[in-house]
């Protein structure tokens, strides 16, 4: 059955992908100009918006309404052929045109499933978007792509899950699509990264947007240590020693900068060692909302670690490492990046008011 199943796997390859992106759209007075013509057929019609979306998240800054919009449209064209007939109805400069348009191929079933959740999963990075984020456009940018490949191929059977491997920067090197075999409704989307550090630091720096980019390094770093040697062999009895520092390393950059931007440095350029530090932060009380425990008594905690880390010392026990976790699980590092958004006045676009304006949510007055 297995094997089965394997060979059924439906494969697009990295020069199937070039090929098929090739020169897609090109910018003309800040326009996006599809290379597809949206009247030769339903298929053409979402080949063309799809290129107007891969288009418009190559702006810097991105017009989160238009996408918002476009992708919006291309849900609705999931459920039907009716908003091809919509856009034909405003658009098409004769009845000819739109006759020989709706006489060609249209989406398959199979191929709406797979858009559809695509398209929502793009459309949830704005949903569950916070004020202290930055949506991942590039991931964005990625299941755009494979939908596009997805439909420039042609799908007839029905698929259950659609696996994507992306390179540095998100960059799409292949699309599987495993055939469903148990008639169910719902699509599971997996994402493999070659490269393991760029995935993270592009996941990061959406994430931790407060964070200096050396920290959000250091981060991806240490992260990646613990996920594929502590967490993996037991055996690598050092690791503790080597992620303590790389942590606290963090955070002691992190807490000064957040001591001068609260005002309670008065020589900026000063860094205060971790005894001194955690006792300004205690004294003048500077705290973390977000976190749900108070800053200084993290400090606290970790002090007894910072010497013997920093000294190259290998005697910090998984017990010690353990009493780190308990504040790096409890999201410490995201606390320091809302702490500097906060003190910095940074207004991450679009706003969650922003996007309920643009999705259309009544705002309370």
């Amino acid at each position: 059955m297995q094997m089965n199943i394997a060979k059924d796997i439906i494969t697009i390859s990295e020069d199937e992908i070039s090929t098929y992106t090739e020169d897609i759209y090109r910018i003309s007075s800040s326009q996006v100009i599809g290379k597809t013509d949206p009247f030769n057929g339903e298929r053409a019609f979402i080949l063309c918006n799809l290129e107007q979306l891969i288009g418009l998240l190559s702006f810097t800054p991105q017009n989160d309404k238009m996408i918002i919009q476009h992708t919006k449209n291309l849900i609705r064209a999931t459920n039907g052929i009716e908003e091809y007939q919509t856009f034909l109805k405003y658009m098409s400069p004769s009845l000819s045109i739109t006759q020989r348009a709706l006489s060609l191929p249209q989406l398959t079933t199979y191929e709406r499933k797979l858009l559809h959740e695509l398209m929502m999963s793009n459309y949830n990075e704005y949903l569950t978007k916070s004020d202290f984020v930055k949506c991942c456009y590039s991931a964005m940018n990625a299941f755009l792509i494979t939908a596009y490949c997805i439909v420039s191929k042609g799908i007839e059977k029905d698929i259950s899950t659609i696996d994507i491997t992306v390179d540095i920067y998100d960059t799409v090197q292949n699309i599987s699509l495993t055939p469903n075999t148990d008639n169910s409704n719902f699509v599971y989307v997996d994402w493999h990264s070659i490269n393991r550090i760029n995935d993270l630091y592009m996941l990061y720096k959406t994430q931790y947007c407060g964070l200096t980019n050396a920290s959000i390094l250091d981060l991806v770093s240490a992260d990646v240590i613990e996920e594929e040697y502590y967490l993996k062999d037991e055996r690598f009895t050092i690791a503790p020693s080597i992620l303590m520092k790389q942590y606290l390393s963090i955070i002691e950059r992190e807490v000064n900068e957040i001591i001068v931007l609260s005002g309670f440095n008065p020589n900026p350029d000063q860094h205060l060692n971790w005894y001194d530090m955690k006792n300004r932060v205690r004294k003048r009380g500077i705290d973390i909302d977000y976190l749900p425990y108070k800053l200084h008594e993290a400090l606290d905690d970790l002090y007894p670690f910072r010497n013997h880390s920093m000294h190259g010392e290998t005697d910090i026990t998984k017990e010690d490492y353990l009493i780190l976790c308990k504040y790096k699980n409890q999201e410490l590092f995201k606390g320091l990046s809302v702490k500097k958004l906060e003190l910095t006045n940074t207004v991450l676009h679009p706003t969650v008011d922003e996007i309920a304006e643009y999705i259309g949510i009544p705002q309370n007055s």
